[in-house]
């Protein structure tokens, strides 16, 4: 049902955003900047029984360990994915190309535990 809402959102913000593109182009990126920011509520709303049920069905398992490390990941990944739209929007795409490298690099950085344990694993079978 959210996704019915969201649609029904983001076509009446496109009517707006046409409109608004002809008479004051300004308002039009400042429409696109909300109806993301609505979009990604939408998005969280939709996303947080998920992430709820995955947590709950991993908490006696091994890889709960690794559940922040996948959860902050996807959260950097939809910030930047959103973050680079917007950056699109606004024809700014050399900086849209700049904050997803910078969100991977994140990304990287936070999954370093994660490598580190495969290889020690890998290390492990090997001997």
């Amino acid at each position: 049902m959210e996704q019915i809402k969201a649609c029904g959102i983001i076509i009446c913000a496109l009517i707006v955003i046409v409109v608004f593109k002809n008479l004051k182009s300004e308002f039009s990126l400042l429409i696109r900047l909300l109806i993301t920011i609505i979009v990604f509520g939408f998005s969280l709303g939709i996303i947080t029984p998920v992430m709820s049920y995955i947590a709950e069905i991993s908490k006696d398992t091994v890889i709960n360990q690794y559940m922040p490390i996948l959860f902050k990941a996807l959260g950097i990944g939809f910030a930047v994915q959103i973050t680079a739209d917007i950056c699109n929007d606004a024809h700014e795409s050399a900086l849209a190309e700049r904050i997803c490298f910078l969100g991977k690099a994140e990304i990287l950085v936070i999954s370093l535990p994660l490598i580190k344990n495969l290889l020690e694993l890998s290390k492990s079978l090997l001997k």
